[in-house]
């Protein structure tokens, strides 16, 4: 017997009688799994806060201008030096963008809006942040570090761009290793404990980076597959 239709993963590949054909999981599954995981570890240990401001009434889109302004306030921080403190506003901003997707799921106020504005606040965060960071070591001389925060900040537009723009014409982009989701997790790893060593950040900035790149040219090339199909 014949396991799968032509011009899929594994076509002609045959399979014994009475065995069952497991199904054939792809990068952009495995990506989406990643993702859901992360959310799902935030969920569980940020539950009691999720809890109160569901019960709160305050709107979602309240939530995610607080958490906007938090990201805001993190550059700000990064940029004057106060890199402890930068953590903080990270940890707070991450938390209010768990919880305004919960918020309106759990009082049903789940629109259009609210998902353009969660996008929009994402990348203002994302911009403030990164360039928080270029600006600590361009006062501190460290021109390389510098650069490294300005890919950072042009490959994290790109890969949220590519993902929008695929899903615009009907293609699935979620492959990749550095979605969002991690990418916020080992950064704020990096400035939890950059108060260690100073090459702690340096070294998750590293890391950001190569994983960014390979999953902007994974969602590229996923793109491609998915519009020859």
């Amino acid at each position: 017997m014949i396991s799968r239709v032509e011009g899929e993963p594994g076509a002609g590949v045959a399979v014994p009688p009475g065995e069952v054909e497991e199904p054939v999981e792809d990068e952009s599954t495995r990506g989406q799994r990643r993702e859901d995981g992360l959310r799902w570890f935030g969920d569980f240990y940020f539950r009691p806060f999720l809890w109160a401001f569901g019960k709160s009434g305050i709107s979602p889109n309240v939530i995610t201008i607080l958490g906007m302004g938090c990201g805001v306030v993190c550059g700000y921080f990064l940029a004057v030096g106060n890199v402890p403190l930068a953590a903080v506003f990270f940890a707070l901003s991450g938390v209010l963008d768990l919880v305004d997707g919960y918020v309106a799921k759990k009082l049903d106020k789940v629109t259009v809006f609210g998902s353009f504005l969660d996008s929009f606040s994402d990348r203002i965060s994302d911009a403030a942040i990164y360039i928080g960071i270029a600006v600590l070591y361009l006062r501190r001389g460290e021109g390389i570090y510098v650069g490294l925060a300005l890919v950072l900040l042009v490959v994290s537009f790109l890969i949220s761009y590519t993902r929008a723009k695929a899903e615009g014409i009907g293609v699935v982009c979620k492959s990749g290793l550095m979605s969002r989701a991690p990418r916020f997790l080992v950064l704020g790893i990096g400035l939890f404990f950059n108060g260690l060593s100073p090459w702690v950040l340096k070294g998750v900035l590293w890391l950001v980076a190569a994983l960014s790149l390979e999953t902007m040219v994974s969602r590229i090339f996923e793109v491609w597959k998915g519009t020859r199909a």
